[in-house]
C-alpha cells in the first residue's frame, strides 16, 4: 500500500506533563486539511513554517497561538505529507489540539504508528526503527551513543556484510553439490574457516547484548547466597540506603527486593535474594527460595556472598553460577584476619574453578572491597570500545540462532555431509534476514511497534 492511500493520524509526541512545549503530529494525506478546521489562517495557503492561531470551529476564543511546521512527502519523518504543531505545554492544550484533529476527520494514532510507517516508506529499515524506539527510554549516555549508530546505520551495515559473505559462501558449495563435474572444487579447509570468521564475529556482537541492556535499560544484577551471610548488608551499603531488613535471624529477607545501582555510564538493577536452606523449614521459606531462583534465572551477573570464617559454597549455587557469570564475594572480613581471608577467598577460586580477579574480601561492615566491586561490576557490564551492540532481545535471539546454526554446518563440513552444511548456512542467513528485517510477518512487526510510544 502506498503511503499516501492511508488515512491520517493524530498524537501527542511529547510526553505528559508540565513543560513548556507540547508537540501534536498529523501524518497522512489530509493533514494539512484537517489542521485548517481549527487552524486561522488555512495552513494549506501558508508557507511551511508559520505562525496559527488555534480555536475550536464556530468559537471566537482562542485556544492557543501557536507555531506549526507542514512537510511534503516525501520529505517527511513518515514519508506522507504531515503536519507539526508546537503548542504551549502543560497537556491540556495539545490534548484539546488532539480532539479538534479527530472531529476533522483524523483518527487517534497507534503506538509506533508514526515510525512503523517510516520504515513502511523506506525511511528507514527494521533497527534503525528499533533504535527510535529504543531512545525515548535510554538511562545513560552510553545507551544513547549505541542507539545513536544503530539509528545512522551502523549495526545494519555490519550485518547486512556478514550476510553478504555468508550468501558468498552459500553459493560455492550449492554450486558444487548441484554442478560437481562442472565447477572447480573449493576446499574445505577454505570454506570452514571462512564459516568460523563469521561465526566468530557474530559471537563477539552476541556478546554486546549484556551491555546493551545496562546502558539502555539497566541490566540485572542478583545476590546470592546461604542465609545470613550478609547479602542485605551488601545491598544497603551498594544502595546506599537501608533498603533491605538486616538482623541476626537468619531468613530475615523473604521477597526478592530491588534497587537502581549507577555504575559508571550505565545502570543495574541490584536485587537482594532470600538465603536457600539445603532443607525447607516451612512453606513461606520454600516460596522465598523459589522467587530468589527466578530472579538468578534472570540475572546477568551473579553476586555470590559467603562468608570469610566459613567459606562453603551452597549445593544449589553450583548450578546458577555454571549459567551465569559470577562474582564472588568473600564477606565478613572484619571478623577474620588477613590471612585467613585470603585463604577463604583462594579456598573459593579452587572450589569454583574462578579466576582470582573475579573474587572479591569484602566486609558489609566496614565498606571494604565494595568501591572494587563496583569497578568489577562497571568492567563486566560496560567493557571498553563497544562500538555497536545488539540493542533487543529481538536482535540477540536471531544473532544467536545463526551462530548455532553455522557450528552445526561446520560440524556437517568436517563429516563431509555438504547437503546438511548447505541448509544449515542457509538457515543462518535467514535468521539475520529476520533480525535485518528482510523477511518479517505481521505478528513481528506489531510486536517490535507495539512497544513504542504513542506519537512515536
Amino acid at each position: 500500500m502506498h503511503p499516501n492511500d492511508k488515512d491520517t493520524i493524530v498524537a501527542q509526541a511529547t510526553a505528559p506533563g508540565r513543560g513548556a512545549l507540547d508537540i501534536v503530529r498529523l501524518s497522512g494525506p489530509d493533514s494539512a486539511k484537517i489542521c485548517a478546521a481549527f487552524l486561522d489562517p488555512d495552513p494549506q495557503t501558508k508557507p511551511a513554517r508559520y505562525n496559527y492561531t488555534a480555536r475550536a470551529k464556530g468559537l471566537k476564543g482562542v485556544l492557543d497561538r501557536l507555531t506549526a511546521v507542514r512537510f511534503e512527502a516525501p520529505r517527511s519523518y513518515t514519508g506522507e505529507d504531515a503536519v507539526e504543531l508546537y503548542c504551549h505545554g502543560g497537556g491540556a492544550i495539545a490534548r484539546r489540539l488532539v480532539e479538534l484533529a479527530v472531529e476533522a476527520g483524523a483518527r487517534v494514532a497507534l503506538p509506533g504508528e508514526f515510525t512503523r510507517r517510516a520504515y513502511e516508506a523506506g525511511k528507514l529499515d527494521l533497527l534503525q526503527a528499533e533504535a527510535v524506539g529504543a531512545l525515548a527510554g535510554a538511562r545513560s549516555v552510553a545507551g544513547v551513543r549505541l542507539l545513536e549508530r544503530q539509528l545512522g546505520g551502523a549495526l545494519s551495515k555490519r550485518l547486512s556484510g556478514i550476510r553478504e559473505r555468508l550468501i558468498e559462501i552459500s553459493a560455492k558449495l550449492e554450486a558444487e553439490l548441484a554442478y560437481p563435474d562442472d565447477v572447480p572444487p573449493t576446499p574445505v579447509e577454505e570454506l570452514s574457516a571462512g564459516i568460523k570468521e563469521i561465526r566468530d564475529e557474530l559471537v563477539e556482537l552476541a556478546g554486546t547484548a549484556v551491555f546493551a541492556r545496562a546502558a539502555i535499560s539497566g541490566a540485572v544484577a542478583v545476590l546470592i547466597g546461604a542465609q545470613n551471610v550478609g547479602k542485605s548488608s551488601i545491598f544497603n551499603r551498594l544502595l546506599g540506603a537501608e533498603a533491605a531488613l538486616v538482623t541476626p535471624t537468619p531468613g530475615t529477607t523473604r521477597d526478592a527486593l530491588s534497587g537502581e545501582l549507577a555504575l559508571g555510564e550505565v545502570f543495574a538493577k541490584l536485587y537482594d535474594t532470600a538465603g536457600r536452606p539445603e532443607l525447607w523449614r516451612d512453606e513461606i521459606t520454600a516460596l522465598a527460595a523459589e522467587r530468589a531462583a527466578t530472579a538468578a534465572g534472570a540475572a546477568d551477573l551473579l553476586l555470590l556472598v559467603v562468608e570469610a570464617t566459613d567459606p562453603v559454597v551452597p549445593i544449589w549455587a553450583r548450578k546458577e553460577i555454571g549459567n551465569t557469570p559470577t562474582l564472588a564475594l568473600v564477606n565478613k572480613a572484619d571478623l577474620v584476619s588477613e590471612k585467613e581471608a585470603v585463604d577463604a577467598a583462594g579456598k573459593i577460586v579452587t572450589d569454583l574453578g574462578l579466576s582470582p580477579e573475579s573474587v572479591l574480601v569484602v566486609s558489609a561492615k566496614t565498606g571494604r572491597g565494595l568501591e572494587k566491586l563496583r569497578e568489577k561490576m562497571s568492567g563486566f557490564l560496560a567493557p571498553p570500545d563497544v562500538g555497536l551492540a545488539l540493542t533487543s532481545a529481538r536482535q540477540a535471539d536471531g544473532v544467536n540462532r545463526a551462530i548455532a546454526s553455522l557450528a552445526g554446518a561446520q560440524k556437517a563440513l568436517e563429516g563431509s555431509v555438504w547437503d546438511a552444511a548447505s541448509v544449515e548456512l542457509s538457515t543462518a542467513r535467514g535468521a539475520l534476514e529476520e533480525v535485518l528485517g528482510l523477511v518479517t510477518d505481521e505478528e513481528v512487526l506489531g510486536a517490535i511497534f507495539s512497544t513504542f510510544c504513542v506519537g512515536k
